[in-house]
């Protein structure tokens, strides 16, 4: 059995969407992307906002700690 690099993170990627295209796209923890999230409600009030949870490869954290 393989195990997996990936593992859930604390990050969280925000879109706000005009109609079916992204406008805005921004990674970032958990608790910045609620604020982010937040910003981008009340600015774009019309248009869609979502937050999805991102993964995050342990060899890429490992070598941007470095």
């Amino acid at each position: 059995m393989t195990e997996t690099l990936e593992t859930p993170a604390s990050h969280r990627r925000v879109r706000v969407w005009f109609g079916a295209h992204p406008i805005a796209d921004h990674t970032a923890t958990a608790e910045q992307a609620a604020q982010y999230e937040e910003a981008m409600r009340r600015r774009f009030a019309s248009l869609r906002v979502t937050s999805e949870p991102v993964l995050v490869d342990r060899d890429r954290m490992a070598e941007r700690g470095r």
